[in-house]
């Protein structure tokens, strides 16, 4: 029901005045002149806009009141049963008032509408053709403000006010004629009122004209920013956040991701919705190409006079009063910064945020948008269109999942000439067929890639929610050909309590990427931490591949006292990887920069395999994107028995350690000896 509401609020164009029909809140048979001061009043009154809701509210539960009278009063059933149902509907108007202002007005000004029509098919009935045309002019005014509502065109407020000059004369005509001089002269105000309105509207409508001219593709963002119908099951609008606990029993709220969204726009089609300090957030990676064409929006709101765009913003009915941008500096430490963050401040709405240093890829690529208090999904979409991200919400079509997977594995399989490619417009651009015949023609080898493993790619879930595409069967290749599987230090850590603590968080919560622990606030820092985000890095997991050539964990680089072994199986989901320590490095213009190794020239999985079973380095990397999910986690490795010991009783305090149906031990069920290994040497079961 909120999504329902909160949809057709977000329609709702705020009319530019507050009108009511006000002798419908009032007693019919009443004369007083209080009641006639109230009725002059009021519509003066409601000039204030700013008053409306209180106006609404107080002429609301007047309505109810009178209505209820009637009923009570009434002289036949057929009264009683019309006042009755008077008393229905303005109590669902004052309810719906109260509820939400802008539901209270469709609710009013529909029950008002009502009224008139009935009214007229009585008088018709009666023959009473002059009351009967009266009610007409009062049912195209309530007709006409609820046409404003629904589509905030401004025609149609032009011809609201008109209609509303005209009634307003004809009434003051009626009161002449009655000697009722105050109602006569108010009337009369209220008609001049309302056509200096209409000319106001009329003017509008002429610079609205010029302004569309002269800023056309804005003024078309800020047409799509209204058009929310492929929100309306959005899974987003239900906000089911996630949990992570560590071994301690903290909760940590990731959010609410959600797949399959994004279209071309976003980077593995996943977009994440977060609530933090009352406010929400929304946050994605746009793929390069789309990070490119975001400066062209930027660059049309920089070259926008600040009155044209209020008034461009105040023409098109959008919810948001005015644009300003500024740049941030986003800290590391006391020392150092990771270069500029690019604010655009929308007023009424709130604020998004996109990195502005090209050489932090990891943060140039990321999209926040920080709502104000109370926003809903519809808001959020409104805020993308202003950059032209309006997609990052719109479910992905088949085609978009297609040139995904294709780019995916393209990406898997022959990295050299997949990079440039999947950074250049026609890998975006091209049509599905072209699209598929190029990569081949850039690399014949993908005719045999598509058909052996296209169909073998399906869905994993990397976090509640998250998803990433995986080529089912593929770590079975790639252990025939030599790989045991994947180990990684447990760096960062050096007491042995905190060891113990981060290896019993790690197997609840998996192995996760600096940038998920940072952007969670889980506060755990690994060697690279900071310097991963300058490679390009700090949104993957760092591991080592185990080969059938190796024989103990002495042969590696970084000593440790855990080391964590991990799946074939997490190879499946794509990884990139590098013969030494090159930071995880995803910078494409390595000439002048001081990180080693270069992305462009990696070998994929299988070139990377058959050197390290050649030459062994200790230092080699294999990047896994985000995490690591504990189920595969197959052991870990410890140095000496008593650490065996001590980390077990550990486990247990954290509840990691549970019984099967035989009564043995588990951990991950796998049993404790068979998890937790002491001493370096490797052998295949460890990876099983």
């Amino acid at each position: 029901m909120q999504n329902k509401i909160d949809y057709y609020t977000h329609k709702t164009y705020d009319p530019t005045y507050y009108h009511r029909q006000y002798e419908n809140d009032l007693p019919k048979n009443d004369t007083s002149v209080a009641k006639r001061a109230a009725l002059i009043a009021l519509p003066f009154l409601s000039l204030y806009q700013p008053a409306g809701k209180l106006i609404s509210t107080t002429m609301g539960s007047i309505r109810v009141l009178s209505n209820s009278v009637g009923a009570v009063c009434a002289e036949d059933m057929t009264r009683c049963a019309t006042q009755v149902a008077q008393v229905g509907l303005a109590t669902l108007a004052l309810a719906g008032t109260l509820y939400n202002f802008t539901l209270g007005l469709y609710l009013t000004t529909g029950v008002d509408l009502t009224t008139n029509l009935a009214t007229i098919l009585q008088t018709l009935y009666q023959s009473e053709y002059k009351q009967a045309g009266e009610e007409l002019l009062q049912a195209l005014s309530s007709g006409l403000y609820l046409a404003i509502m629904m589509t905030g065109s401004l025609e149609v407020i032009a011809a609201s006010l008109l209609m509303q000059a005209l009634v307003s004369f004809y009434q003051a005509k009626e009161e002449w004629s009655n000697d009722r001089m105050p109602e006569a002269f108010a009337k009369s105000l209220m008609g001049a009122i309302r056509l200096y309105q209409a000319n106001h509207q009329i003017q509008q409508i002429k610079r609205r004209n010029v302004l569309f001219k002269q800023y056309q593709a804005f003024a078309e963002r800020l047409k799509k920013g209204r058009a929310v119908d492929h929100l309306w099951e959005h899974p987003l609008v239900k906000r089911q956040a996630a949990t992570l606990t560590d071994c301690e029993g903290n909760e940590y709220n990731i959010g609410t991701y959600a797949h399959g969204y994004g279209k071309q726009v976003v980077k593995g089609m996943n977009v994440h919705l977060r609530e933090k300090d009352g406010q929400t957030t929304l946050e994605f990676k746009v793929n390069h190409v789309f990070r490119d064409r975001v400066e062209d929006p930027i660059w049309d709101l920089k070259n926008i006079s600040k009155q044209d765009l209020r008034d461009l913003l105040q023409v098109s009915g959008s919810h948001i009063e005015d644009i300003s941008m500024s740049k941030e500096v986003v800290p590391w430490d006391e020392w150092e910064d990771f270069g500029n963050l690019r604010k655009i401040h929308l007023k009424g709405l709130g604020t998004i945020s996109i990195g502005a240093s090209d050489e932090v890829i990891t943060l140039y690529d990321k999209v926040t948008i920080q709502m104000e208090k109370g926003k809903t999904l519809y808001d959020f979409h409104e805020a993308l269109a202003v950059l032209n991200l309006d997609d990052a919400l719109r479910k992905s079509a088949s085609e978009d999942i297609e040139r995904m997977k294709m780019g995916h594995l393209f990406r898997i399989m022959d990295p050299k000439k997949a990079t440039p490619f999947e950074r250049s417009d026609p890998f975006f651009d091209l049509p599905m067929e072209e699209f598929k015949k190029e990569i081949i023609s850039r690399s014949p080898e993908m005719r045999e890639a598509f058909e052996k493993y296209l169909p073998k790619m399906e869905l994993r879930e990397i976090l509640p929610g998250k998803m990433r595409y995986a080529i089912t069967g593929l770590s079975e290749e790639l252990q025939k050909k030599g790989a045991r599987g994947l180990t990684a230090a447990l760096m960062g850590a050096w007491g042995k309590q905190e060891l113990y603590e981060r290896t019993a968080s790690i197997l609840k919560m998996g192995m996760l990427s600096s940038e998920m622990r940072n952007d969670h606030e889980l506060s755990k820092k690994g060697l690279s931490w900071g310097m991963d985000y300058f490679s390009g890095g700090a949104d993957s997991v760092f591991t080592q591949v185990v080969t059938d050539k190796n024989k103990s964990y002495n042969e590696y680089l970084y000593p440790s006292q855990i080391r964590f072994l991990i799946s074939p199986k997490a190879l499946e989901t794509g990884t990139y990887q590098y013969h030494d320590d090159a930071f995880g490095i995803r910078i494409t213009h390595t000439d002048d920069h001081w990180f080693r190794g270069d992305y462009l020239n990696r070998d994929n999985i299988f070139e990377f395999l058959q050197q390290e079973q050649t030459w062994f380095a200790g230092d080699n990397e294999v990047m896994i994107k985000d995490c690591i999910a504990p189920e595969l986690l197959t052991g870990v490795v410890v140095q000496t028995e008593a650490m065996k010991s001590a980390l077990l009783d550990y486990l247990r305090k954290s509840q990691i350690v549970q019984k099967d149906a035989e009564g043995y031990e588990t951990i991950l069920s796998k049993r404790v000896d068979a998890f937790i290994h002491v001493g370096n040497a490797i052998v295949s079961e460890q990876f099983a």
